[in-house]
């Protein structure tokens, strides 16, 4: 099981239909996604191998899990909100944790959470961050949490070393 910590998930999308999915969120619905940010990301993990669209890269194969702390705008501020969504994918059988978000500030919290994942087996991985510097983000910065970046705009896809 996959868990998104994200901006939701359309469920009706035409690459999502018969991929298992299922979330939480607080004050908005997590199947819902006024952003579209949380549908690309589930997409680019789980769409499924039709005639529309994209192909995941485990099309139809993971069950994903949306937790929803942006809302419709993007915003979002709080550490707690972020332990809170990576200990519900914890609660919900997670066995992978993904967060396409991150920040500049570190949080003793939110290490000692990412942490406790990782030594009870669950991977967690984040965004570098998309400003172009050496700035560390976090959750990617922490230890226990696998950071993805690019190196440039050519490195928006995987390249097979020769």
């Amino acid at each position: 099981k996959v868990c998104i910590i994200d901006s939701g998930v359309y469920t009706g999308h035409e690459d999502l239909q018969g991929v298992n999915v299922s979330g939480y969120a607080g004050n908005l619905p997590w199947y819902q996604d006024g952003s579209g940010h949380g549908t690309h990301v589930s997409g680019t993990i789980a769409a499924m191998n039709n005639a529309l669209g994209v192909v995941g890269v485990t099309p139809g194969t993971v069950q994903v899990y949306m937790v929803r702390v942006f809302g419709d705008d993007g915003a979002w501020a709080y550490s707690s909100t972020l332990v809170d969504a990576a200990n519900r994918c914890s609660s919900a059988g997670a066995n992978i944790i993904s967060m396409s978000l991150g920040g500049g500030s570190s949080s003793t919290l939110e290490n000692t959470t990412f942490t406790n994942l990782n030594n009870a087996g669950i991977l967690s991985i984040a965004a570098a961050g998309n400003d172009g510097t050496t700035a560390t983000s976090y959750p990617a910065g922490y230890a226990s949490v696998v950071s993805v970046a690019a190196i440039d705009e050519a490195m928006g896809h995987v390249r097979r070393r020769t």
